[in-house]
Parts: C-alpha cells; structure tokens; sequence
C-alpha cells in the first residue's frame, strides 16, 4: 500500500454496545485516520444524527460526522440546518422515488452550495426488519444511471456512490469515465463474481482507477480486508501509489476540506 493514512468514507454506526470504540480501534490498526460516520436511526437499527453528532465531538480527531437523509422525508432546510450543525457530508439510502426525481433538486442544490459530498447507496439493497419492505421504496430507484441527471444538473456536487452499483458495474464505472465529481467506493461486491466486474475492463486506465474512495460500511473486522483488497486490486492493474493516495486518501480529503487534517 502506498504510504498514506486512509479516509473512509462508508462507515454506518450501528446499535450496539462497545461497536463504536471496536471502529476506532480496528481502523486505527488497519492505518484508517479518518471515519465517515452515518446512521440512519431506528429503522436502520443504527443511532441517528444527534448520536452520529455526540460520536464525532467525542472523537474530533478521527470521526467525520455525515447526516443521513431520507429523501422524501427530509428537505433542504434540513441540510442547511445540519451544515450549520457540523456535519460535512450526507448520506442517503432508500429514496420515495428514483434519485433523479425533481423532488429532490433542492436538496441536491443546498448540498452543492454548502459543499457536502453526498454518499448514495447504489445497486441492490438489503432486506432489514420487518417492517421493511413495507416502505415506499425500491432497489430500482438507486440504481446508478439514476446518478447522471444528478452529476449534470449539480456539476459542482461531489457524488460518492457505494459499492460500485452492485450488480450494475458497468454502470457505475461509465458514470466515473464520464462526469468529474463522481466517484464509486466497492465495498460488498463479492470477489468471484469476475462476469459482473472484470476490472481490467470496467478499469481500464490508472485514470479510472483514480475514481475510486476508500469505503467498508464501518464493520470492525471489514478494515483490513478491505484495505488489502483495494491494494491486491490496484497491484494487479499496476497502479502508480501516486493514484493510490487519491484512492485510499486525497479523494475524500478535497471533497472534506481534510487535505491539511492528517496527524501522519
């Protein structure tokens, strides 16, 4: 791995006792500086804002703290509101609608002027509780040609997009070839299926490779592993270390204003 500390920009901070300081101790391991962190609430069985809030002033020098939004729920006052809060990114998963719907341009339109990066779901989602699937929701609205009309309309807009889209790889990789600010992490993809992403195809130059953030949903056995993976990845495609910083680092830290925060 290229000699740089590492900024993760997927990290969901779950309800469980003691998984917080089991995060900042098994990335602090893997060489992770900086976590993402998002929670959903209730629904996700994850603490929500004010707890992602508390976690990050607790821990200012390694927890950024990102709010979640439930679009069609919440608004862009909301955004504004979290902005002047602290937070420095949104996450969403599990729109009421595809993410290109007009309903969610004011959104997207206070997080381009406040310079939030937004981290989308992309790609097949999980089933959670029970209750689930009685939302008004859709693996279909979060699939990542849902991200182009986004990237054109806000071309200011940082757009992280997780799990490369998931079975929809060829998707995801064409919207990093295409628009500046958009930028896939690959976190979950499942390693034999090589039909679905081909990487010396999907990636096809150090260019396309240097479109990728360093993601892994926060779980504390996942930092290594996937440290490792994105490595063995990059040295099979011959990557330069100096893409590898933007991978594993630089990525993020322009989108966070971070590139001046690194204690190493």
């Amino acid at each position: 791995m290229a000699e740089t500390s590492i900024i993760d920009v997927h990290c969901h901070y779950r309800r469980q006792d003691g998984y917080l300081e089991e995060m900042l101790e098994a990335s602090a391991e893997a060489g992770v500086e900086w976590l993402c962190l998002n929670g959903g609430g209730e629904r996700w069985r994850q603490h929500g804002n004010d707890g992602v809030m508390a976690a990050a002033e607790a821990h200012p020098d390694r927890i950024v703290p990102f709010a979640f939004i439930h679009l069609g729920e919440d608004s862009a006052a909301d955004v504004r509101a979290w902005h002047a809060a602290g937070f420095r990114g949104l996450k969403t998963q599990y729109p009421t609608d595809m993410y290109d719907s007009e309903e969610f341009f004011p959104v997207y339109e206070a997080a381009e002027e406040l310079g939030l990066p937004i981290l989308f779901h992309t790609g097949i989602s999980a089933r959670f509780v029970p209750d689930h699937d009685r939302w008004n929701v859709s693996s279909r609205f979060m699939m990542p040609l849902t991200l182009d009309r986004i990237a054109r309309c806000f071309p200011e807009l940082t757009i992280w997009g997780a799990h490369l889209g998931y079975p929809n790889c060829w998707h995801a990789a064409s919207m990093m070839a295409v628009h500046p600010r958009v930028f896939f992490d690959i976190c979950g993809l499942p390693a034999s299926a090589h039909s679905l992403q081909p990487w010396d195809e999907l990636m096809p130059t150090e260019e396309r490779w240097g479109k990728l953030v360093f993601g892994t949903e926060g779980g504390p056995r996942g930092f290594g592993p996937l440290a490792q993976r994105y490595d063995e990845l990059m040295d099979d495609a011959g990557v330069s270390d100096e893409i590898r910083r933007r991978v594993f680092r630089e990525n993020a830290a322009e989108a966070l204003g971070l590139a001046g925060e690194s204690r190493t």
